[in-house]
């Protein structure tokens, strides 16, 4: 079976957060899925199915479980989709709905001379939930002292499909250096009922971003995800719905802790988008 690589993201190979692409999947078990992934040495694989009730099917898989909705594997398959001519990309813009486990999500692919521009997706709608959190387990699960991190914001989880913690790192020196204890987060993460940690700062590398952010989601296999969609849509909506930024459209910076930059916008009005470009990196035949 035809497998891609494609980096989300990123308009580089060596950048963004690469992603396992099936277009055409045939009836594969879900041991078989989780088996292609770690082939494929990727944080998640998206499998396409046809629909009866949206456009496609997908299901995505890490190493180790399916995952409800991953940000960056739906940009990289709508991607994919667009430049091996699965869709119509004469077109300025090619509206999508996908079948996901968290529900129908539609899906905007934006063209130019043919070629795929930019990939939004639409998440599910944000679910916010306060929490008490022990800032002390907090600093260190990360490997931290307690004041590198800002407890003034609002003490949620937020969802748009997935639920994560954000935690607000003073300065981007300080995120940059988190060595975090996994097994801790792990902890944390179960505590809270979230898949992840998403610590991020306001410091950034380039001035029109919003943020900074690192991903931890030991729980599904991934101590750290390289550029997050998901997460990213979940923690804009955090920031805007608690008023901490005025603006509604973000621009969020991850992955160049780990070597590798990727850039994720989210639009934040009634509902949550999030997306940006990608990149196919290499085409291989698997057997399963």
């Amino acid at each position: 079976m035809k497998v891609l690589k494609v980096n989300a993201f990123s308009n580089s190979k060596k950048g963004g957060n690469p992603a396992g692409v099936v277009l055409t999947s045939p009836q594969l078990t879900e041991t078989q899925m989780k088996q292609i992934s770690k082939e494929l040495e990727v944080s998640e694989t998206a499998f396409v199915f046809p629909s009866n009730i949206a456009d496609y099917k997908l299901r995505f898989f890490s190493p180790e479980v399916e995952v409800e909705l991953c940000g960056h594997a739906t940009i990289a398959t709508f991607f994919a989709l667009a430049e091996k001519d699965f869709l119509d990309t004469n077109q300025p813009t090619v509206t999508l709905d996908q079948e996901t486990k968290v529900g129908i999500l539609p899906v905007d692919i934006y063209c130019s001379n043919g070629h795929c521009e930019k990939v939004m997706m639409t998440q599910q709608r944000p679910i916010l939930k306060g929490v008490r959190i022990n800032f002390q387990k907090l600093a260190t699960s990360l490997n931290t002292d307690m004041a590198d991190i800002d407890g003034s914001l609002p003490q949620q989880i937020v969802s748009t499909g997935l639920f994560t913690l954000p935690v607000c790192i003073k300065s981007f020196e300080i995120l940059q250096h988190l060595n975090p204890h996994f097994d801790k987060i792990k902890e944390i993460c179960r505590t809270h009922h979230v898949g992840s940690l998403f610590p991020f700062t306001f410091d950034t590398l380039e001035e029109q971003s919003t943020y900074h952010a690192r991903c931890f989601a030991p729980l599904y296999g991934i101590n750290e995800d390289p550029v997050t969609g998901t997460a990213n849509g979940a923690v804009s909506c955090y920031l805007v719905k608690n008023k901490i930024l005025k603006e509604t459209k973000l621009l969020c910076e991850q992955g160049d802790i780990m070597g590798r930059p990727g850039r994720v916008i989210v639009e934040v009005d009634t509902t949550v988008k999030v997306g940006g470009i990608a990149t196919i990196v290499e085409e291989q035949d698997l057997e399963v």
